[in-house]
This record gives structure tokens, sequence and C-alpha cells, in this order.
């Protein structure tokens, strides 16, 4: 083994690898997200980090505006604060996040292995759908720092002193209190003890540092957690469903299998029969394999209790998976350089690759139905619909209307009306009504839009609205169309 120690030299390269990778994720994800509008969850970010007080913002959540915990918006309110409101502001405290994350991930796979295989568990999450994440403004990059720092704690710290405990139970409670999912954080550390538990033996003082690190921030948020809970899970738009659980790990890693192929080809041409020297698997790649529950942890936790499973709720068990893959081809081919250089190699080309993809062009991300190219055409035409006499810009549906409502040179004028389509029922527009107390939004019933039919053009109706706006007496006239928008005017209400 001491043959095969590495040298200061290549220590002190692989750090400086790692900074370069790291630093060009953060660059590029502020590029992007400095030149991509907010969509529709990312303006109740804003929107309620925006508020006057901090109070204002519980009171807010408590009234079931947002899903999230208060800790994350008092993050974007403090940013925005110091580089102004904007997109950029936003952000940045995700790309920072993501950045920091990277680098903690790397230190725990190089401590676990060496700096070449810390190296690969870098660019393994580099080739999931964490970049994303990088430049948006939710939660979910800070979720997965935190998740990156309790693995680290956990796998790297002694485990008989008390000061790795409190940093592994402080990582769990910060994490809770940007996302109610990280909860699911424990359940790998929880599986590691329960393997290992003998008659009679407590807990580790990490566990149970974890365990109160989980349970306080929830207590402590129960009054922001019930309502919404109360209101939205019944009817959750993202049920769970043994389909969703499939298509998870697919959702975490949308090119896993193809780069597990072109590895396992590399290792194949390469090794070509070599003997292995294959180590027993380390206490901190066994955890890390472990975040593989996660989303069945998850799944469970939805049927009983939550309604909710989305894939990126799951977002922290990519550290884990990311150390323990580097962890296993460290263990399998150490012995073999090239096998890590080649995979290495493959693994950041392709990252690097799809970001600049990204970055050239950050108008053309879409988080949901074309909402960033609805939002920019909707700016493009307002203009002219103002000209033309059309004071109230009306939403039958509410897929564009916040969006349309943050970007308008009139925001007061723009409108979603609640009596079409279903518009009341849908969560969307639940949760805008909710956010309409603290945040200032306009809505329309079907007699308010008899009463300025000459001023109102209707944007984007499905026609299931249009059908609806008929049946109430309107006479719809379509103005113009385009792949993504379209522009209705209606006509006076007809005598019954």
């Amino acid at each position: 083994m001491n043959n095969l120690a590495p040298s200061r030299a290549s220590v002190k390269l692989s750090f400086l690898a790692a900074a370069i990778l790291a630093t060009f994720y953060l660059a590029s994800s502020l590029y992007i997200a400095a030149h991509r509008l907010f969509w529709f969850d990312e303006i109740f970010t804003v929107g309620i980090a925006r508020l006057p007080h901090s109070a204002t913002i519980w009171a807010a959540l408590g009234h079931a505006a947002d899903s999230m915990p208060p800790v994350y918006y008092l993050i974007v309110r403090l940013f925005e604060k110091v580089f102004g409101q904007r997109e950029l502001a936003a952000r940045l405290p995700s790309a920072l996040a993501m950045a920091a994350g990277l680098l903690i991930t790397f230190d725990c796979a190089r401590r676990l292995s060496d700096g070449l295989h810390g190296l690969i568990a870098l660019s393994v999450l580099t080739c999931s759908y964490l970049p994303y994440y990088g430049y948006e403004a939710r939660s979910y990059a800070i979720y997965f720092m935190l998740a990156a720092l309790s693995l680290w704690t956990w796998a790297c710290t002694s485990n008989d002193d008390l000061w790795p405990a409190l940093a592994f139970g402080g990582a769990l409670f910060f994490a809770v209190t940007v996302h109610y999912y990280a909860v699911l954080l424990l359940v790998p550390y929880a599986l590691w003890e329960l393997a290992h538990w003998k008659a009679g033996q407590r807990p580790s003082l990490k566990f149970i540092a974890g365990v109160a690190g989980i349970v306080l921030p929830v207590f402590l948020f129960l009054p922001v957690i019930l309502p919404f809970a109360r209101q939205f899970s019944p009817g959750f738009w993202a049920r769970p469903t043994f389909h969703q659980l499939q298509a998870t790990l697919p959702a975490l890693f949308p090119d896993g299998l193809f780069l597990l192929v072109l590895i396992a080809l590399w290792i194949v041409l390469l090794a070509r029969g070599k003997a292995l020297a294959v180590s027993a698997m380390s206490a901190g790649e066994a955890v890390g394999w472990l975040f593989l529950a996660m989303p069945l942890a998850g799944f469970a936790l939805a049927e009983w209790k939550t309604n909710a499973f989305v894939d990126r709720y799951f977002i922290g068990a990519l550290p884990g998976i990311a150390v323990a893959f580097s962890c296993l081809l460290w263990r399998n081919y150490r012995a073999q350089r090239m096998v890590a250089v080649g995979a290495l190699l493959i693994l950041a080309t392709f990252g690097m690759a799809r970001q600049i993809s990204v970055a050239r062009h950050p108008e053309a991300i879409d988080s949901f139905l074309l909402q960033q190219e609805r939002t920019r055409q909707f700016r493009d035409l307002e203009a002219m619909l103002h000209n033309e006499g059309k004071r109230y810009i009306v939403f039958p549906g509410d897929l564009v209307h916040l969006e349309a409502a943050y970007y308008s040179s009139h925001p007061e004028d723009c409108i979603l009306l609640l009596g079409a389509d279903g518009a009341r029922e849908s969560n969307r527009t639940r949760m805008e009504l909710n956010l309409a107390h603290y945040y200032p939004l306009q809505f329309w019933e079907m007699d308010d839009l008899s009463r300025h039919t000459s001023e109102t053009a209707l944007i984007d109706p499905r026609p299931s609205a249009l059908q609806a706006l008929k049946e109430a007496g309107f006479a719809p006239l379509v103005r113009m169309s385009t792949s993504t928008l379209e522009v209705v005017y209606v006509k006076s209400r007809n005598p019954r």
C-alpha cells in the first residue's frame, strides 16, 4: 500500500483541479443566473423574501404562501439587500452552495481514497441534475451542500469527540431549515447504525446529535408546516406512484447509464484480465451507498403522510452516491491508475460540455411548459396590446400569470381570471391567492370581465377556458396566435 500512497505533489494537483472545476461551475452558473428569467417557484421565493419584516415572512408562510422553511427566504433576503433585487442576487446563494458542495464532496472522497478519485466524485455530481439547481432561486443547492457536509463529518471525523457530533447534528439541523425533506438525510446513517447495532449498545454520539438536529427544526416550524400541509397535501400535484419511484434514479442522473457504459468499456479495454487486489469496503463508502435508500424512504413518507414525491426532493442523496462510486473504483482499480484517469476524463468532459451548452443559450432553459419563452413573448407583446387600447391583460389560466405580472411594465393590470378553466381549484392559483395577502396580485371574476371587455386582452386561454367564456355569454375573437402564446379579445356580453 505504501508505494501507492499519493505524493504531496499529486495531492496539491488534485486540490488545484478541484478548485478549477468548482470555479468553472460557479462562474458558469452565475452567468446563466444573470441571463435567465424567474419562473413560478422562484417568484414565490423573491416575493416572500422581499416582505418588509421577518415576522411578515413567518406570517406569509403560516398562510401557506409557499412550501419552504423560513430560513431560506432570510438567506435570499440578505443577498438581495447586499447585491440588489435581481435574478443574479437571488440565485447567488444556490451557485455558491453548489460550488461549496462540490468541494466538500471532493474532499470527503479524497480522504476515503485519493485525490484522483476525489475528482471523480466531484465529476459524478456535475453529470447529475445538480448543476440546474446551481442557477435556480430555490433551496435545493443549499440542501445538497449540507448533505455533503453531513457525510464529510460522519465519514472523516472522530466518532468519540463531541465537536464532530455537534457539527454533524448542526449540518442536519440547517438542512431541515432550508428544505423539509432533508429529514431523509438521517436515513442512511440510521441504516448504518442499525446494521452495526449490538444488544445493549447505545447509538453513537453523532447519530444522537443527528436525530436532535432533525427533530428540533421540525417542531420549531410546525406552525408553518401544518397550514401548507392541510391545504395542499390532499391534492398535491406529484403524488407517489411506483412509476415515479422507478423514475427517480434516472432523474438524478439523466445520462447515468450512457456514462456507465463508456466507463465500463474503458475498464474492459484497459484492464484486459489483470488480477485485482480488492480491499474491504470502508464505512464511508457503505454509508454513501445507503444514500440510495432516501427515495425509498421518501416514497414511504409520501404514501404515509405528505402525498408529495418529486425527484428534486432527493438531491441530498447525490453526495453519498458520488463518494460511494468513486470509492468503488478506487478499491477495485487503484493499482491501475489509467482506469481512474479515463473515468475522470469521461465524466468531467461530459459535465463541462453540458454546462457550456446551457451557458450558450440560457434563455432556452424552461422549467415547466415553456414558461420562459411564454414570458418573453408576453413582454414583447405588452406594449402592442396597450397601444390597441387593451389596458387589462387577463389570464384565464394560471400557467404564465405570475411570471407576466412580475415582468410587466404595468403589473397592476395583469389579472388572473378565476371564473374560467377551473382556475380557482388549481394548486397554483390557490398558492397565488395565499400570496396575494402579502404580495400585489390581481384577480377577477366573470362579472369583472363583463364590465371591461373592450379594454381587455386574454392571454393564452385553453380550449376549456374559451368554452367557459362562451357559456358565460362572451364572444372570444383570436387577435393573434404563435407557437407558444395566443391573444384573444372579447366582445361585450350577449344578452340572454
